[in-house]
């Protein structure tokens, strides 16, 4: 498949932290790879303190022992959970997520994300990378909610892999 700027493509990206819809994206990202026999690739985009942020800036590959031990442990824990087929690859990223995820897009088939609600001062604050993403990536999107009441309960107890209905394509 070629992609934005005739760049062969032939990968799905997936937006990876540790929510449960950011779970449900990649479990269903997971499912779409093996059908399409696409590789895989899982970004967990960390920001950088805001003093550091250029705008305008690239993402840029953070090594994986730059992470705090405990935390990367979990993302790689839940990137684990889906059976990893060879090839497929985890990457952390320095930047925000919404741009690190847009700028990943230029060579996927494919940008994968979660929702989760953001309301009043919550989206006022931290924003919503899947609108910024649905907004601006240069590949198909496709979001994938999570059923409110199952999303709570699992954030309370152990993350649910289980999307809500189909997902919504955009793009």
């Amino acid at each position: 498949m070629v992609g934005a700027g005739g760049i062969e493509v032939d990968e799905i990206v997936v937006g990876l932290d540790l929510s449960v819809p950011a779970q449900a994206a990649l479990a269903w990202g997971a499912a779409q790879a093996r059908r399409t026999g696409q590789k895989l690739r899982a970004i967990h985009a960390l920001a950088p303190p805001a003093i550091y942020v250029v705008a305008g800036s690239s993402p840029l590959p953070i090594p994986f022992d730059s992470v705090e031990d405990s935390y990367r442990e979990a993302v790689k824990a839940a990137f684990a959970a889906v059976q990893p087929e060879p090839g497929w690859e985890l990457q952390f990223m320095s930047n925000d997520p919404g741009p690190v995820l847009v700028a990943e897009s230029r060579t996927a088939s494919l940008l994968v994300i979660g929702t989760r609600e953001h309301v009043g001062w919550g989206r006022l604050v931290s924003g919503s990378v899947s609108h910024f993403c649905l907004s601006h990536a240069h590949c198909p999107v496709l979001a994938v909610p999570v059923e409110r009441r199952s999303a709570r309960a699992a954030d309370a107890a152990a993350p649910a892999l289980e999307p809500a209905g189909s997902p919504a394509p955009a793009g």
